[in-house]
């Protein structure tokens, strides 16, 4: 008999693979899916140096220019330089890159509602007030 943490482990991996095979594979801009994550953190955190999103991703800072290139080519992010230290390279998302997260957003929702819509709505409220009560609702908040 499985113990409790492992049927625990086994159902959230399971149900993110599941949503994460359910989300189209390529989208409009045809970015891949850690540029997307990386154009979620430049969104969340504002204008960010390059060197803070090498950390993020746990990646060389070299890796980040390349994705940040073909980020800005699509016109999805625009660099900005520090004019103290033109060292210091900033990135920060366009209005094409809020808009391609929007509907990036809606479609995810959509996906993981209609996992949601297999429990009652007080299921589906607990399940979620459970799932945030464990990770600390305020590391949460602005997913």
């Amino acid at each position: 008999m499985e113990s409790l943490a492992q049927r625990f482990h086994l159902a959230i991996h399971t149900i993110k693979r599941n949503i994460e095979s359910d989300l189209p594979l390529k989208n409009d801009s045809q970015i891949t899916r850690p540029q997307l994550f990386m154009l979620y953190y430049i969104n969340k955190f504002g204008n960010c140096k390059l060197s803070q999103l090498a950390d993020k991703m746990e990646v060389k800072p070299s890796a980040i220019s390349v994705m940040i290139d073909r980020l800005e080519k699509a016109e999805l992010v625009k660099r900005s330089y520090f004019l103290v230290d033109r060292r210091s390279v900033f990135v920060e998302v366009t209005e094409k890159g809020k808009q391609l997260l929007r509907k990036e957003k809606a479609i995810r929702n959509s996906i993981i509602e209609s996992y949601l819509s297999k429990l009652d709505k007080e299921e589906a409220r607990l399940l979620t007030e459970l799932l945030e009560k464990m990770i600390k609702a305020n590391d949460i908040q602005s997913l």
